[in-house]
């Protein structure tokens, strides 16, 4: 009898560890989650009893307080808000992750590291990286044990024995080689940032000028750089990348170069850029929908001011920026607000919000319920 109850008590630790990640999450119609490497999305609310969910590009339909298993993923509707197919409905879902989707092949598990062979387990989308411990030639690594005459690769990676083994042709750093006499050590270049005459380079934020002698005087620089650092060059285009080119000891002058990297943070959307890749861009409307264009058509004269999509700043028509990205005042954010931290709210604030709102009431609800049971209990008892 004890073994049968100690079995029972094991089974749901057992079963709970198997869990890779849990979570119970409130998500409107069109809302998405990423637990565990899994995209959990509600499509929709079809009534207050059924909902349809998918779990990366596989979708069902669950009933309320029913659980079903779609891709290794538990799923259970443990509540629905439904107001009409014209209104966004709501539904709550606990989630549990039973496998963590890390790769469909080997190149979604490239660790950057030369040192490792990355493979991809299909059969479970689990990566897996061996360190290698062999001297081959042409793997691309040369292991600490390995030298020139043993591994190939010891040679294309820079490994060295002396300071003289590193030398990159390159004015702009020194060179040293990162170990003693006869030990496996690689080259070190540390680029050179101090101003210092007769070194035949002149680093960012130094000037051949006489009078700066003692702080940033620099004779290596030319006495014609245009600029001095990168600040210098700034011209009030998010659209560029603004830099000081140049090695200074030839002539050094501003670029101001178009920005064509999808990247975040830099407030400016290239063309061809689009979330979730770019946070700095806003998402255009849907051309088969609507005939409507996405950019305003009068011209920017109020600062603050909204439009399809734009806000004016400074005489110019800019896209409303993504959650996440820096703002300094709501009409600047898509969702129309900008948080302490001056950046922009997520979708996922508003679903924590929602979440401690929905849960709030609901103790709320039972607080008031008992206080009610407590009073007419009072009242019975003091007729009798």
């Amino acid at each position: 009898m004890k073994k049968l109850l100690l079995l029972l008590l094991i089974i749901p630790a057992v079963l709970s560890t198997s869990y890779i990640a849990s979570d119970q999450v409130t998500l409107a119609e069109g809302e998405s989650i990423v637990l565990a490497g899994r995209n959990i999305t509600l499509i929709d609310v079809l009534s207050e009893t059924q909902i349809r969910v998918t779990v990366d590009d596989t979708w069902k339909i669950l009933k309320l307080y029913e659980n079903k298993s779609i891709n290794k993923v538990n799923i259970t509707v443990n509540a629905t808000v439904y107001v009409s197919e014209q209104k966004t409905n709501y539904a709550t879902l606990l989630i549990h992750v039973i496998q963590r989707i890390e790769c469909y092949n080997d190149l979604d598990c490239d660790d950057q590291l030369k040192s490792t062979i990355d493979s991809c387990m299909e059969n479970i989308n689990k990566c897996l990286y061996e360190t290698i411990e062999s001297c081959t030639d042409n793997d691309g690594y040369c292991p600490e044990f390995c030298n020139k005459l043993t591994d190939y690769d010891c040679v294309l990676q820079d490994k060295c024995e002396r300071d003289s083994e590193c030398d990159d042709n390159n004015p702009g750093t020194t060179d040293s080689c990162d170990g003693s006499y006869n030990e496996q050590a690689s080259c070190r270049y540390e680029p050179i940032t101090d101003c210092k005459s007769g070194d035949d380079f002149c680093p960012l934020g130094c000037k051949n000028d006489q009078k700066l002698y003692g702080t940033i005087h620099d004779a290596d620089c030319s006495i014609n750089n245009a600029c001095m650092n990168h600040l210098d060059c700034i011209d009030d285009d998010d659209a560029t990348i603004d830099l000081c080119s140049g090695d200074g000891t030839i002539e050094r002058a501003c670029s101001n170069e178009l920005t064509v990297e999808c990247r975040s943070n830099d407030n400016y959307c290239p063309a061809g850029c689009f979330l979730p890749d770019d946070p700095d861009c806003f998402v255009k409307e849907d051309l088969s929908k609507t005939k409507e264009t996405t950019k305003p058509l009068s011209e920017c004269l109020n600062e603050g001011d909204i439009k399809n999509k734009y806000f004016c700043d400074g005489e110019t028509w800019k896209p409303q920026k993504a959650g996440g990205t820096s703002c300094i005042g709501d009409y600047q954010c898509q969702l129309g607000a900008c948080k302490s931290d001056n950046t922009c709210l997520l979708k996922s604030d508003i679903s924590e919000q929602r979440r401690k709102l929905l849960t709030a009431m609901v103790i709320a609800g039972l607080l008031a319920l008992l206080g009610t049971y407590l009073y007419y209990l009072f009242k019975i008892k003091n007729k009798f």
